[in-house]
């Protein structure tokens, strides 16, 4: 062991004495196809990712994030608000932060147009049932829509009641 241990010192010293230094490999081929591949995977999951965000209102989880310009919130331990606009019937489902939300909807998707009747919920009580009650209000009123980068604003005229954000 002490042999080995010489001779690798041995080699060390007379690599610096020669004026050795270690050198980089230049990559092969084969790795630069590797690294190019990579980089155009990386180019694909972000084009695929833009693709992905919904550009209809439809069959999209809407996840609440903001009503009447305040951020909306969830602990750790509450479930989020959100809203399904099915297109069997025309159905509004979803949660309200409280309660099950069930209801219809009229679309008018040329003109952006979107409004909710007949909302109802199941009765629970819970700490939140003020933002809930915001959250219906403001559904009440709306008329219009946009989507922008997987965001659905819902808005009556130019002032924006309710903001969703798309959930995969």
């Amino acid at each position: 062991m002490y042999r080995f241990y010489r001779l690798a010192v041995l080699g060390i010293g007379l690599c610096m004495m020669c004026g050795c230094t270690p050198s980089t490999p230049e990559p092969t081929p084969t790795a630069q196809y590797e690294e190019n591949n990579q980089t155009q995977a990386l180019n694909v999951d972000v084009k695929e990712e833009a693709e992905s965000l919904p550009t209809r209102i439809q069959e999209v989880h809407w996840k609440l994030i903001g009503v009447e310009g305040k951020v909306v919130l969830a602990s750790a331990d509450e479930r989020e608000a959100y809203v399904i606009l099915k297109l069997e019937n025309q159905r509004l489902q979803g949660f309200g932060g409280c309660n099950i939300l069930l209801g219809s909807y009229t679309l008018d998707e040329p003109r952006q147009g979107v409004g909710f009747e007949k909302v109802a919920s199941t009765m629970m009580a819970c700490p939140r049932l003020q933002d809930e009650r915001d959250f219906l209000n403001a559904l009440s009123k709306v008329k219009t829509y946009t989507i922008e980068e997987g965001v659905l604003l819902l808005k009556s005229g130019d002032k924006t009641l309710l903001s969703f954000e798309a959930v995969p």
